[in-house]
């Protein structure tokens, strides 16, 4: 019996044994190489050479980085809530169709997510063209609007960039919260009826707490890749205008392959890395707790 389950462990760890390998390449060991890097100043082409915690100091008082964490948050606020509640209506008025229904509505959503990022961005900067003859601003010129100019506007680029966002992703978040749906007991709700409970009671008081672990999930997903905001930014302003629209990620990415200071930009990823992972818990953190509550 030993013997054969030594045979069992020495195959499991032959099937690790290449995951593992890739992940201390390519995921373990950058990150420990950005905190080793975030301890020095310089960059390739000048060398570096070790300053200790100083990037630290000056990274926080860097207005662009504290610019940049402004912006990225606000991609978050606005792209999380739309997404979820947008999505969880969709999901709600696709749920009860016939199965045929739901697979061709499953595959038409998911398409974006299949799709060339650099497709997507084309196709939303001819839907915000400026002018009279972007089809934006032509439908909402037909309800008395202005036209604005959507990503060239400081104060249009963020929720043009953020509603980018929820369309490209739009689809995974229907898909997992209809695979939620999914996995409800219909007992429940046929328990409900015979006690009387319309529609709303039975949302509120099965349907909610019942996908509250899908929600948390998504939750947490969502903060993660738009605290982590970079291709939408790069393909669609550059960080325009004037910086209005620079996330963490681009910022970094400007710091370290435009101005060669791969100290202070490893400083600044292993930042965002921190508060990603900090405010990742805390969700998760009051997320089990309500669970338990309820």
């Amino acid at each position: 019996m030993t013997a054969r389950r030594s045979r069992v462990d020495r195959s499991a760890y032959a099937f690790l044994g290449p995951y593992l390998a890739l992940f201390v390449v390519f995921l373990l060991a950058p990150v420990v190489w950005a905190f080793g890097l975030s301890l020095q100043s310089g960059g390739l082409l000048e060398g570096t050479h070790y300053v200790g915690v100083a990037n630290y100091g000056e990274v926080w008082s860097n207005p662009f980085f504290v610019n940049a964490l402004r912006n990225t948050g606000l991609y978050a606020i606005i792209a999380v809530p739309a997404a979820m509640g947008l999505s969880l209506a969709t999901a709600l008025l696709v749920h009860p169709l016939a199965r045929w229904w739901k697979s061709f509505i499953r595959v038409s959503l998911f398409l974006p997510l299949i799709s060339s990022a650099v497709a997507l961005a084309i196709i939303w900067q001819a839907l915000l063209v400026p002018g009279q003859a972007g089809p934006l601003n032509w439908f909402i010129g037909h309800l008395g609007l202005a036209p604005q100019n959507w990503l060239g506007h400081p104060d249009w680029v963020i929720p043009a960039i953020a509603a980018f966002q929820v369309w490209s992703g739009y689809g995974f978040w229907v898909i997992v919260l209809l695979a939620g749906l999914d996995a409800i007991p219909p007992q429940l709700y046929e328990a409900a009826r015979v006690d009387g409970a319309g529609r709303w009671q039975q949302f509120v008081r099965i349907t909610l707490p019942m996908l509250r672990p899908t929600l948390l999930f998504l939750s947490v997903m969502g903060v993660i890749w738009n605290l982590q905001l970079f291709d939408a930014v790069f393909m669609l302003t550059r960080g325009g205008p004037a910086n209005a629209s620079v996330s963490v990620v681009y910022y970094i990415y400007r710091g370290a392959f435009h101005f060669d200071q791969l100290g202070h930009s490893a400083t600044m990823s292993v930042l965002l890395f921190l508060f990603i992972m900090g405010l990742t818990l805390v969700q998760m953190r009051y997320g089990r707790r309500d669970e338990d509550v309820s």
